[in-house]
C-alpha cells in the first residue's frame, strides 16, 4: 500500500509495535488492530510454548494485521542469545555475545546470526532487535553486560558488522541497539533513568564508533536508549524524546537513513518520569519512527489517541508522521528484497549441532597462575546461588534447577545454595560445608554487583582448600577471585551452561585418575 492511499488511522497504526501478555491475542489486542489499525506486534517468552505453536501464531498474527491494515506487520522479538532469547526449546539458541566475543571468530558469529535468522523466519518473524552495540564500559552495568561484545569499541563494531550481516543474509530486519550507548550506566533504565555523563569526545572515541560503522554498512534500524546525556542534549530530555539526538545528531550528523525504534515506553526510564502517552508524543516529535508498548494494551491504545490529539493541537505535524510511516514501509520494502536473496538453510537438527558446537568454543577455563587442570576429587562441595532474574531484559529463569545440586548429581558431594545477596550466617555456612571436602567450586551471578557474593569471594580465598571459582554470567566476577586460582566464565546461568563445564570437569577427572594409577 502506498503512503497516499491511507488513512490517518492506517498511518498512525504503523507506527506502533504492541505485544499482548498470553500465547494466543484477547479482546484488547484485536481492539487495537481492529479500530486503530496498529501495525505491529513484539513477542516474547510468555508468549511462546513450542515450535508449532509459535509459528501458528505468527501466522494468524500476519494475516489478521494484513487483512486489516492492509499492510504485512513487522513481527519481532529480542532474540540476542544466551541471556536473552525467546525461542522455545528444539531452536538453535546462540552464546551470549560477550561469549561470543571470547571465540575471536567472525565467520561462528555470522553463521550464528544467519541460522538465528532462518529460526526466527521459520517461525514467522521477520525483525530481530539485535545486535547490541553498547560498549559495556562500565562493568557495574546491571543491565547490559554479557549482551555486549564487550569493552572495546574495535571488537563490539566487528563482531556485530559480522552479525548484522548473518541477519540481514538469513532474510531478517535487525536493530542496533542502544543508541548513542546504554554501557557506561550503572542505573537499569527498565527501572530508572540512567545518566551517561561523558564528554562528546569520548562519546566519539568510544560509544558511537559501532553505531557510526553499522550504519555505514547498511544497518537497517538504530533503537533509541532511554537515557540521559548531557554532552549530546544538555536539557534533562531522554535521548528517546530529544530532537537534538534523535533528528540533529543521528540523522543529520551521522547520515542515518534507516529507521529509528523506541524501546519499550512501558520502562519506567520513560513512564515514571514522563509517562507513556506524553513520551509517545515527545519521541515521534524528535523523529522516532517506530513506538514500541510492548505490554500493555490498555497503554498502547491511550498513546495513540495522545497521538491524536496531538496532530490536532499542533505538537505533531502531518509531515512527520508521513515521514514516520514513509521509513516503516519502506523497511518492510526491503523485507521482500532481503527474503528473495536466501539461501540454502540448514536443516533443525545442523543448526541445533551448530549452536552446542558454538557454545562449547565459547567456555574456556581459565588457570591463571596454578598450573595443569583442576580436579574435584572424591568429596567436593559445590555452593552457588539461587536462579534469579538479574535484570527484566533476561529472559525469565527456570527454577526447576540450581548450579550447586546440578554439579552434585553428577559428581556427587555436597550442595549449598545460597541467596543472591548471602548474609554473614550463610557464608559461615558455606566456609563450614568445606571443611574436610577434597575441593570447593564456588558459583557467583553477577557477584562484582553483590556485597555478599564480595564478601564470600574473600572469605573463600582463605580457606585451605583446592578451589575454583565460577561466574554464571558477567565475567567480571574473576576479578574479584584473582588470578592465582581456577576460574571459568560461563556467561549464561542455564543447564547448558553447566552441562559444557560439567564435560570440563569430567576430563579433568578422568585425567587425574590415570595420573594416581
Amino acid at each position: 500500500m502506498k503512503i497516499e492511499e491511507m488513512t490517518l488511522q492506517q498511518k498512525i497504526g504503523q507506527l506502533f509495535v504492541v505485544g499482548f501478555p498470553e500465547t494466543e491475542p484477547g479482546d484488547a489486542f484485536f481492539e487495537l488492530v481492529d479500530r486503530y489499525k496498529v501495525g505491529n506486534v513484539i513477542l516474547f517468552s510468555h508468549n511462546v510454548e513450542n515450535k508449532e505453536q509459535l509459528a501458528k501464531l505468527c501466522g494468524k498474527l500476519h494475516e489478521k494485521i494484513r487483512k486489516t491494515t492492509g499492510v504485512p506487520p513487522f513481527i519481532s522479538i529480542d532474540e540476542e542469545g544466551g541471556v536473552v532469547s525467546r525461542l522455545p526449546q528444539g531452536c538453535a539458541v546462540m552464546p551470549s555475545a560477550m561469549a561470543q566475543a571470547r571465540t575471536e571468530n567472525r565467520n561462528l558469529m555470522y553463521q550464528g546470526a544467519k541460522i538465528t535468522a532462518h529460526e526466527l523466519k521459520e517461525s514467522g518473524i521477520n525483525f530481530n532487535l539485535a545486535p547490541v552495540l553498547d560498549i559495556n564500559s562500565n562493568p557495574e552495568n546491571p543491565v547490559i553486560g554479557v549482551r555486549s561484545f564487550g569493552e572495546n569499541p574495535e571488537t563490539v563494531t566487528q563482531c556485530a558488522k559480522a552479525v548484522m550481516r548473518g541477519y540481514l543474509d538469513g532474510g531478517i530486519l535487525c536493530a542496533g541497539k542502544h543508541f548513542p550507548g546504554h554501557g557506561d550506566t550503572s542505573v537499569d533504565s527498565h527501572l530508572s533513568l540512567p545518566v551517561v555523563d561523558l564528554s562528546r569526545g569520548e562519546l566519539e572515541s568510544r560509544e558511537l564508533v559501532p553505531f557510526k560503522a553499522l550504519i555505514k554498512e547498511g544497518l537497517p534500524a538504530v533503537t533509541m536508549a532511554h537515557i540521559l546525556v548531557p554532552a549530546l542534549e544538555p536539557e534533562k530530555i531522554p535521548c528517546t524524546m530529544s530532537r537534538r539526538v534523535v533528528r540533529g545528531f543521528l540523522r543529520e550528523n551521522l547520515g542515518f537513513q534507516g529507521l529509528i525504534i523506541s524501546d519499550c515506553m512501558e520502562m519506567n526510564a520513560i513512564k515514571e518520569f514522563y509517562g507513556t502517552e506524553a513520551g509517545t508524543v515527545a519521541a515521534l516529535a524528535a523523529g522516532v519512527d517506530l513506538i514500541f508498548i510492548s505490554h500493555t494494551s490498555s497503554l498502547a491504545k491511550s498513546a495513540i489517541l495522545e497521538v491524536m490529539r496531538a496532530l490536532e493541537d499542533g505538537r505533531l505535524s502531518m509531515e512527520r508522521i508521513d515521514e514516520a510511516v514513509s521509513h516503516v514501509l519502506a523497511q518492510k520494502e526491503r523485507l521482500l528484497t532481503l527474503s528473495q536473496g536466501e539461501g540454502e538453510k540448514p536443516d533443525a537438527k545442523a543448526r541445533i549441532k551448530f549452536a552446542g558446537e558454538f557454545l562449547e568454543k565459547t567456555i574456556t577455563p581459565q588457570n591463571g597462575n596454578i598450573s595443569g587442570a583442576f580436579c574435584l576429587g572424591k568429596n567436593p562441595v559445590f555452593v552457588g546461588p539461587v536462579p534469579s532474574r538479574v535484570t527484566l531484559a533476561s529472559s525469565s529463569i527456570s527454577d526447576t534447577f540450581d548450579f550447586s545440586h546440578e554439579m552434585q548429581k553428577t559428581f556427587g558431594g555436597e550442595a549449598v545454595c545460597i541467596p543472591q545477596n548471602p548474609d554473614d550466617r550463610e557464608i559461615e555456612n558455606v566456609l563450614l560445608a568445606s571443611r574436610g571436602k577434597s575441593a570447593l567450586v564456588l558459583a557467583t551471578l553477577n557477584g562484582h554487583l553483590s556485597a555478599g557474593q564480595r564478601k564470600l569471594i574473600e572469605a573463600v580465598k582463605k580457606e585451605n582448600i583446592p578451589k575454583a571459582f565460577v561466574a554464571l554470567r558477567n565475567p567480571y566476577d574473576l576479578e574479584i577471585s584473582g588470578e592465582d586460582y581456577f576460574g571459568v566464565v560461563l556467561y549464561e546461568y542455564s543447564l547448558r551452561t553447566i552441562g559444557e563445564l560439567k564435560k570440563y570437569f569430567r576430563k579433568t577427572q578422568i585425567k587425574n585418575t590415570w595420573d594416581e594409577q
